[in-house]
């Protein structure tokens, strides 16, 4: 009798196609500049089986992202991957299994000095499919690149352009001259109906030399570099371009002139702001307290609900003034703030966040009107001072003046037994109900660049 191979089919042969379809999109990279690689989705989906491939190959989603990672290109470890990918045409193959309308997503990821870009290689890419394109990265590393904005002005049509980001690290290869030459730049202006936000990062010029729909913006990241900070010039000049602003970022900003400083206040609608590692350049006699309040106080912020604040933990002997002055003052007078964030730049900092308890201390010393609204605070505090938060919570916080308010604080991993016992102890009764304590490490704390 001959014998019968009974062959059994694997189980995900039974999903249905949307499920497979579902599960391998999780399966892609968290960062986007991994994609292309040979060993992460979806080129390996797409070499199990020729079910897989299928999936994959219908799939546009897995196709219309292409990001690569600015990288140094000089030296025998230069990587030449990026080059490869793009002269094999391999962009232009993803880009087409997307379909004839998919929105894209092209460029070039920052890297802290990029000393090499691809505009080169991919600005022929952008122009074929600059119809297409809905979030852009562009990365330029020498002065003749701003010819590529330039060009992209004239030729290019961004007619589903939403996003768009630029870095330019050209500084260090500028003499004076060419700075003051560089004049405006024109890149998004006409064709952008649909661009809503940009993050600039660029150290030869101010974001707002960038020739660009400005009022249509609602969400602009300014981030500071070796050659140029974010200046306050900068913030006034864009609060004034962009009068329906929702959302703003400040990364690294500094106070460098008072003469800046206007004398009315900038009208805005802002609803959520981010201020990281705000500094003052001015001399230890002219300082005012808290180098965030100068960026608050240009405006009355009357809609702004969400701000987040990292704080530079630096010793005290580098101000001359206490470095938490004035800081409960100016929130004071954002009335409708309803969310507060307040942590330090990580490592060291995150263990002894001393200025963050500069300025606990101070709220509790010298308590303000406002906060009626506020209902969230997260600050990242250590268990040795936890008693000054229940001092916080039953005088200016509490819950006559902030009624709807909860307190969440961001603890080392290794502090939160500790928090957990101290918040069973009788002394916090009176707060232990407004007051919750989560790791460090579940938040999306940003960490600090090198360069600071």
């Amino acid at each position: 009798m001959q014998s019968t191979q009974i062959i059994h089919p694997n189980p995900q042969d039974k999903l249905p196609y949307e499920i497979l379809r579902d599960i391998f999109l999780l399966t892609l990279p968290e960062r986007d500049y991994d994609r292309m690689r040979l060993y992460y989705p979806p080129t390996t989906i797409s070499q199990v089986c020729s079910r897989w491939r299928k999936i994959a190959f219908s799939e546009p989603k897995f196709w219309d992202t292409v990001i690569f990672n600015s990288i140094s290109r000089q030296g025998p470890c230069c990587d030449p991957w990026p080059e490869d990918f793009i002269k094999s045409g391999r962009v232009q193959r993803w880009f087409h299994r997307t379909g004839g309308s998919h929105p894209l997503v092209l460029g070039e990821e920052k890297s802290g000095t990029p000393s090499g870009c691809l505009i080169f290689y991919l600005f022929p890419i952008i122009v074929e499919f600059s119809a297409r394109i809905k979030t852009l990265k562009i990365v330029i590393t020498a002065l003749h690149h701003l010819d590529y904005m330039r060009e992209l002005a004239q030729v290019a049509q961004f007619g589903e352009l939403a996003s768009v980001e630029i870095h330019a690290a050209i500084r260090k290869n500028m003499m004076d001259r060419d700075l003051n030459g560089v004049g405006e730049i024109h890149a998004f202006k006409d064709k952008t109906l649909k661009l809503k936000e940009a993050h600039f990062r660029v150290d030869m010029a101010a974001p707002v030399q960038f020739v660009m729909p400005w009022r249509q913006l609602r969400r602009v990241k300014l981030t500071g570099c070796l050659g140029r900070l974010v200046f306050l010039s900068d913030w006034i000049a864009l609060l004034r371009l962009c009068p329906d602003l929702e959302t703003a970022e400040l990364i690294d900003p500094c106070e460098m002139s008072l003469s800046d400083v206007p004398k009315e206040l900038v009208g805005s609608s802002l609803v959520s702001l981010t201020i990281h590692d705000a500094h003052s350049s001015l001399h230890p006699q002219h300082r005012t307290g808290s180098p965030e309040c100068m960026f608050i106080n240009l405006s009355e912020f009357a809609h702004l609900k969400h701000l987040e604040i990292r704080v530079l933990n630096r010793p005290w002997y580098e101000c001359s003034e206490p470095p938490q002055r004035g800081f409960v003052e100016t929130l004071s007078g954002l009335k409708s703030l309803e969310n507060l964030t307040l942590y330090t730049s990580g490592g060291i900092d995150s263990r002894f966040p001393q200025r963050i308890r500069a300025i606990v201390q101070d709220w509790t010393a010298t308590p303000t009107g406002g906060f009626r609204a506020l209902r969230s605070f997260t600050l990242q505090y250590s268990h040795h001072h936890a008693q000054d938060l229940v001092h916080l919570l039953e005088g200016p916080l509490s819950t006559t003046r902030c009624p709807s308010l909860s307190m969440t604080i961001a603890g080392e991993d290794e502090e939160i037994g500790m928090w957990r016992e101290l918040l069973g102890d009788s002394s916090f009764s009176s707060v232990v109900d407004r007051l919750k304590v989560t790791p460090r490490s579940e938040f999306n704390f940003e960490e600090a660049p090198l360069f600071i």
